[in-house]
């Protein structure tokens, strides 16, 4: 049969929910009973919609048809034919179907029709002269709601292209991506979790986020979520603590959003690793603070060691004077006293003009290649004889390589770090010392103060368990003539000399120290390579 054109109803593509085709409607009719399919024709000729039919007789010449370069938008098809079975021409998948399916089945037939929809057919038709004449309907219903079934596989299609989309992007992200729920509860984990925390998604799926700091910081990340769901639909950032499956701390930056078109309100946290550049920047500062420390320190040397040049000048006129007086003065003589004790004192403020000198670096001294572990293990078997039975001594000590030192500056180095901790640790009456040596290699990255040079050093460190310093002392435990000790206690030149012979060494010195914990002093030296004698050629 020639294919006919014939009304029918809107035009595909317009906003009436059909198939949205830019031609008529193209209507393919198996029916081997002429007759039938005259009556089926005859209906479509008196219909004022309008369609290409095209009638075939058997299945093959159907197949054909279908597999051209104009398939059809609608099968009609008889269940009996004489090369095979109807149900032949059904999509094998029915979600990736191109065409609609409608069988014709004689009376009796009525459950093989129920069966080929339950496979794929659109609809069935039982025939009869009635049910032809109404056909052009049959169709024109069985076209819109095929029209609905493309529609909305075609917005199935698109929202899963979308949601495969966004999970790909979520999966690949580098920032981690949670979903919460108000009690905390992850409903949602992305993989980034396990690259930065250690957990899978699937073992982070189901915990409460809070058992993952914490508990000093728990309070904190609570108080985050809280002002999250506080302003629902609203990005709130936060800095949040967490603690890695390894134990490892990780600073996370996060910004999350609650949403609140929920029956059970979840939120969408989007968090990103900032541990290492937190921990760059913490260098950082604590390196510009060492910076500015040292030329504060620099200035204050080159102050002291002017001064100290000229004190020193006056004093060398007073013992002189004082030396005269008493090759002068007879034994008995009243004033021989007072000028023995002048002398005394102007010896002591030689003694203390030196100080001045090591702390200014201006003094001179002989520099030899010195072993440190042997050095640190004499001083501390002298060291030990001066401490009271309820102070112990801790020590860790690892052979090193050698360092450019003069031996009993270094001496005065170890004394005075000793001694200080000796006296903060007499504060509770009872408590520890800890000293230790070791070689350590500086990479470029490992510079922990901007005095010290790439390459393998000597670190030494002596470590006290007494009260402590605030930052404010920490930060001045350097300068000359800064103490906290009594008057008459203390000059406050200990540490200032022994930062002034070590930076003289081209090593650096370092504290840390906490209230109610304790203080930790370190000192880094370049070793040398030179023969490890401190009876080798001296240094200029």
């Amino acid at each position: 049969m020639e294919p006919i054109a014939a009304p029918v109803g809107p035009r595909f593509g317009q906003d009436t929910g059909t198939i949205p085709r830019p031609h008529l409607p193209r209507i393919l009719l198996v029916e081997d009973d002429e007759p039938h399919s005259e009556l089926i024709r005859r209906a479509f000729e008196r219909s004022p919609s309008k369609v290409r039919l095209t009638a075939v007789t058997t299945v093959k010449d159907a197949q054909t048809v279908l597999q051209g370069n104009d398939p059809p938008d609608l099968v009609i098809t008889d269940i009996r034919l004489p090369d095979g079975d109807g149900l032949m021409l059904l999509p094998e998948s029915r979600e990736r179907a191109g065409y609609a399916v409608v069988v014709m089945t004689s009376h009796g037939d009525e459950k093989v029709a129920v069966d080929a929809m339950k496979t794929g057919a659109l609809d069935y038709v039982v025939k009869s002269e009635e049910s032809f004449a109404r056909m052009p309907g049959i169709v024109d219903r069985a076209l819109r709601t095929w029209s609905y079934i493309v529609e909305r596989r075609r917005a199935e299609e698109a929202l899963r292209a979308r949601e495969e989309h966004f999970r790909s992007l979520i999966e690949n992200a580098h920032d981690l991506i949670w979903i919460l729920t108000r009690e905390g509860e992850i409903r949602y984990a992305s993989p980034a979790c396990a690259r930065v925390l250690g957990y899978t998604a699937d073992e982070l799926t189901g915990r409460n986020v809070l058992d993952l700091t914490d508990p000093n910081k728990r309070p904190e990340v609570r108080s985050a979520m809280d002002a999250v769901f506080a302003h629902p639909d609203t990005p709130v950032a936060s800095i949040m603590m967490f603690r890695a499956k390894d134990g490892s701390e990780r600073i996370l930056e996060s910004i999350g959003s609650a949403r609140s078109n929920e029956r059970k309100p979840t939120a969408i946290i989007n968090s990103r690793d900032i541990t290492e550049r937190t921990r760059a920047e913490e260098a950082a500062g604590r390196l510009e603070a060492q910076l500015q420390q040292s030329q504060r320190l620099e200035t204050l040397g080159t102050l002291a060691g002017g001064i100290a040049h000229d004190f020193n000048n006056i004093v060398q006129a007073i013992m002189g004077c004082a030396e005269l007086a008493q090759n002068s003065l007879p034994q008995e003589s009243p004033a021989a006293p007072y000028i023995n004790r002048v002398s005394e004192a102007a010896h002591r403020a030689r003694e203390l003009v030196q100080q001045i000198l090591s702390f200014s670096r201006q003094d001179e001294s002989r520099r030899l290649e010195v072993e440190p572990f042997r050095l640190v293990d004499e001083t501390l078997a002298l060291f030990r004889s001066t401490l009271p039975a309820q102070i112990k001594v801790r020590q860790s000590m690892t052979p090193t390589g050698t360092v450019l030192a003069d031996p009993t500056q270094l001496h005065q180095v170890l004394l005075n770090l000793l001694t200080n901790a000796r006296h903060a640790v007499s504060t509770r009456q009872t408590g520890a010392i800890e000293i230790g040596i070791e070689s350590r290699h500086l990479a470029p990255g490992e510079l922990v103060h901007p005095g010290l040079r790439p390459g393998p050093h000597v670190r030494l460190w002596v470590k006290d368990d007494g009260e402590g310093m605030s930052q404010s002392v920490a930060d001045r435990a350097f300068e000359p003539f800064f103490t906290t000790k009594p008057v008459g206690q203390g000059t406050g030149l200990g540490l200032s000399v022994v930062h002034g012979i070590v930076t003289r060494m081209g090593g650096a010195i370092l504290v840390e120290t906490e209230l109610g914990v304790g203080t930790r002093f370190e000192v880094y030296l370049p070793e040398s390579k030179g023969t490890g004698r401190e009876d080798a050629r001296p240094v200029p």
